[in-house]
């Protein structure tokens, strides 16, 4: 189920000099980098974690989201707002606001 690829349509002139075509055909399939590196912060992501089905404020480099959290994975997180779904990295993530929950509760209900 490999879908058709055709070239990419390249201009005629560019500063109103006519190019010569050079034919350019996308890929099926890009090789991939084997390695992936992120900085994880097992203790924040963790805080982050179990205000996961809440709403919270997260506030980012460039400002404030507010939404329900609905996904923590290493390096990013799933914020729910107006029916959409924001995933911001956690490298951009300076601080965020919810509800207190104490380590006590946890550890009471794994009891």
């Amino acid at each position: 189920m490999h879908k058709k690829l055709t070239p990419i349509v390249q201009p005629m002139y560019v500063n109103q000099q006519p190019t010569v075509p050079t034919y350019i055909f996308s890929e099926p399939v890009v090789p991939q980098s084997n390695q992936y590196i992120t900085n994880i912060e097992p203790v924040f992501v963790d805080h982050l974690s179990r205000h996961r089905g809440q709403r919270i404020i997260v506030t980012t480099t460039i400002g404030e989201i507010e939404g329900v959290l609905t996904g923590v994975a290493v390096d990013h997180i799933q914020l729910d707002v107006s029916e959409k779904a924001l995933h911001i990295r956690i490298a951009q993530i300076v601080s965020f606001e919810g509800f207190p929950i104490s380590y006590e509760e946890k550890q009471a209900t794994k009891k």
